[in-house]
């Protein structure tokens, strides 16, 4: 195996990943943000690296994303909107 296929390969690997992790927030926005809090709190502790500790603290100030199909239900607004009646029309 040559360098240039490893690099290739390694290449692919880290767009799959980061394709998945983008799904994964996507479609399970507060299990995200549980995972996201969990991480910068195990990573913004005394006696851990300078770096870590600003990362930490980078993760933990995220917001969820804005919208009502965000699926954050932190303002409690996001309800059914108005139904409007389905109206058939039979051909002639």
């Amino acid at each position: 195996m040559s360098a240039y296929s490893l690099f290739e390969v390694a290449l692919v690997a880290v767009i799959v990943a980061a394709c998945a992790i983008k799904a994964f927030g996507r479609f399970a926005p507060k299990t995200r943000m549980r995972l996201q809090s969990w991480l910068a709190r195990r990573l913004d502790r005394p006696g851990q690296a300078a770096w870590l500790r600003a990362f930490g603290r980078k993760l933990g100030s995220a917001t969820p994303d804005a919208g009502c199909g965000s699926g954050c239900d932190t303002c409690g607004t996001c309800g059914p909107g108005e139904t409007k009646p389905v109206q058939l029309h039979v051909r002639k």
